[in-house]
């Protein structure tokens, strides 16, 4: 059975590097509260507010496994290139290229690597209007022998409705961009809600694999290295 993500009582609070910080290196859990032995988790929403974001300085994200009632903070704890690894405070993580998810651990399916084109605009802060209409990936996943299992897509992207977007006390103008994939028995469709004019991807529901389906991820403070 997959787990379902337990929810926090605190933020792990890992030092991180955001929009406004200065270091890619992160260290210092400064505190996480997990359940006694005899006290099972139970599902509670963690307020989070803008002006908690500011203080802390951290690359954050919020998500939640698609089906499931409890959302999660993950906070940016590792960097290898372009990939930045959150982690929430039971030790679940999410690693992404950019906005695209490219590997999970501990939702009860691992996602182990996503192979994605030089200039897949998910991956790489790409200003809508450049952004290609079709493009490849492929999604590795746990298998028999060292390379696992392969699923290779290729997807089509169509532009839709812009819209207005609030995530914690800020509103974006965005506009929504659908993306349907198919390959090696693997048909599904992901979304983007990308500001209309930089590219920039607030929020998103991506594929992570038939075991755990689809991530809904919000971007609560992008990363950078500025």
């Amino acid at each position: 059975m997959r787990p379902i993500w337990a929810a926090l009582g605190a933020l792990a609070l890992l030092g991180a590097c955001s929009s406004g910080g200065t270091s890619p290196v992160f260290t210092a859990i400064k505190g996480v509260i997990l359940p006694s032995k005899d006290e099972a988790p139970k599902p509670a929403k963690t307020v989070v507010t803008r002006e908690m974001i500011k203080q802390n300085g951290l690359a954050m994200v919020r998500a939640n496994i698609e089906g499931e009632d409890v959302t999660n903070i993950l906070s940016a704890t590792s960097l290898n290139g372009e990939y930045v690894t959150y982690v929430s405070g039971f030790r679940q993580s999410i690693t992404m290229r950019g906005t695209l998810v490219t590997a999970t651990r501990g939702l009860g399916g691992d996602l182990l690597s996503v192979r994605s084109d030089a200039d897949d605009p998910v991956a790489r802060l790409t200003p809508l209007k450049n952004w290609k209409t079709r493009l490849t990936r492929d999604y590795r996943f746990p298998g028999t022998g060292p390379a696992g299992t392969v699923v290779s897509v290729s997807c089509d992207l169509v532009k839709g409705a812009k819209t207005r977007l609030t995530i914690v006390e800020v509103t974006y103008d965005v506009t929504e961009v659908t993306e349907t994939c198919s390959g090696d028995g693997a048909d599904f469709t992901n979304t983007y809600f990308a500001d209309s004019k930089t590219g920039q991807i607030w929020k998103t529901r991506q594929w992570v694999g038939n075991k755990v389906g689809f991530l809904n991820i919000e971007v609560l403070e992008p990363f950078t290295l500025d």
